[in-house]
């Protein structure tokens, strides 16, 4: 990027600004409620964007802090918050560490439902993450079908749980209660018709890049 210098009223510009028509911009950081949290310095020539700087960033939520004055139990419902999109992946990787510092050796059983668990946790994210770039490009269709999929998983989780968004799924050494036999058959037919449905989203995303080209 180019030099940033200060005038005399104590504004950001750059050498470009001074010397010629391009200027410098700074987009972002996005407000935390968004996805895509970062930041863009931008060289501009116009409306024209020639180069970019990014900073990724990060969100911090006092998490370690929040932590330090609860039990191991009661942090749990801190971790659904790192990201809502997944939560049982955060709840049972911190209930996964627990037990490692404490030595404890949960059932083989307990192992299977939590693969499975934060594996539809993991679909369910990407069917979220993976629609809103359609929206972002102007493409909210997509974005509204997937939902409806994502419920089902939604549901899965209400099941074993009662909690649909934020968790609080798991537990140290196990679950709270023992697994339904109906959620590990929706699970299987989830999977079953999962395909198609990601099949479907990329035709269709597919389908509005092309339109825009022609």
């Amino acid at each position: 990027m180019s030099e940033i210098t200060f005038n005399k009223q104590g504004q950001m510009v750059s050498r470009d600004t001074i010397d010629g028509d391009i200027a410098t911009l700074n987009l972002g950081p996005t407000h935390p409620a968004t996805h895509g949290i970062f930041q863009n310095v931008l060289k501009v020539d116009g409306e024209r964007i020639i180069e970019a700087e990014q900073t990724v960033g990060y969100i911090h939520r006092a998490f370690e802090k929040l932590a330090e004055r609860r039990p191991y139990n009661q942090i749990t419902p801190i971790t659904d918050r790192l990201n809502y999109c997944s939560s049982p992946i955060n709840n049972i990787g911190w209930h996964l560490t627990v037990e490692k510092l404490a030595g404890i050796e949960v059932p083989k059983k307990v192992d299977y439902m939590r693969v499975i668990i934060m594996e539809l946790a993991r679909i369910a994210d990407h069917l979220v993450c993976n629609s809103v770039i359609g929206v972002d490009t102007g493409a909210l269709t997509g974005f509204t079908y997937v939902f409806q999929e994502r419920e089902k998983i939604y549901e899965l989780f209400e099941e074993v749980c009662g909690a649909r968004l934020t968790t609080n799924i798991s537990r140290v050494g196990g679950f709270e209660r023992d697994s339904l036999r109906f959620s590990a058959l929706n699970s299987i037919n989830f999977c079953r018709i999962l395909p198609a449905i990601l099949m479907s989203l990329t035709n269709f995303l597919l389908e509005i890049e092309f339109s825009w080209i022609v």
